[in-house]
């Protein structure tokens, strides 16, 4: 899994320009696992400092304050560095009228971006894209939607995303690695859940080897989002004058293309 997890850095170039890499730290099973990895391959990488980023939700009471422990534990055990931030996600959603979801992730990114990393890892897999795309897709999303969870965006880097759940937790047991579990996950009150405990188990009865299906989807799909990109890039600049566009370039284009 290791050497997966390096070739999708060198394919995405997700260090270049990473002196210090913070890692999106919740103490369960994928972060764990992505920072062992890190931490393990942090010379070959060319990192000079790692950051365990916790954030606390203000959530899961007792659990929650169990999870920043562990995760603070952790760090000292590995030799990184730790930091923490607390939000009262549940006072911010209802002063805003977000759901707890959208307002966690929101809050979430906003704390990784005031952490004074270069760059932010999170330990987003296979399987959470697959939970992404048929979020997206239930909501009637475009292209972009069905393309999945993108390796890199701005600051922010997935090397774990061509991994199942299934080889992380493998990488977990194989080199004897705690973990904390975040009891939310049990249960259907989040739309990601119910994906995840309904929909994608029907996905595999149907195919074994959905996951892989899945991959190769994703690839394909991504390949024509690329390809439209470019174009509409090209023509772009060929509308573009000193100081106006001239939109008659866009007239006879395919209305893929427009979009």
């Amino acid at each position: 899994m290791t050497s997966k997890v390096l070739k999708t850095i060198n394919d995405y170039q997700m260090m270049s320009g990473c002196e210090t890499l913070g890692i999106g730290l919740s103490g369960g099973a994928d972060s764990i696992c992505l920072a062992h990895i890190l931490c393990k391959n942090k010379e070959q990488l060319g990192i000079k400092a790692i950051k365990g980023i916790h954030i606390h939700h203000g959530i899961r009471g007792d659990e929650a304050d169990r999870d920043l422990e562990f995760s603070r534990s952790f760090c000292e055990k590995t030799g990184i560095d730790f930091v923490s931030f607390y939000a009262d996600v549940p006072r911010e959603a209802e002063k805003t009228g977000e759901s707890i979801e959208a307002c966690a992730r929101r809050i979430r990114y906003s704390f990784f971006e005031q952490s004074g990393c270069d760059k932010i890892a999170t330990a987003h897999n296979l399987n959470d894209n697959i939970e992404t795309v048929i979020f997206n897709l239930s909501r009637g999303t475009s292209l972009s939607g069905l393309c999945g969870i993108p390796y890199v965006r701005d600051i922010y880097i997935r090397p774990l995303l061509d991994c199942s759940r299934e080889e992380i937790e493998c990488y977990i047991k194989e080199n004897g690695l705690d973990y904390v579990t975040d009891s939310t996950n049990l249960c259907d009150d989040y739309t990601r859940n119910k994906i995840r405990h309904n929909i994608i188990p029907l996905l595999f009865q149907l195919n074994p080897s959905f996951d892989n299906a899945f991959s190769r989807c994703l690839s394909s799909l991504n390949s024509v989002k690329e390809y439209l990109v470019e174009d509409a890039c090209d023509l772009i600049e060929k509308s573009r004058k000193t100081d106006f566009f001239d939109c008659t370039v866009f007239e006879n284009c395919h209305k893929a293309l427009k979009s």
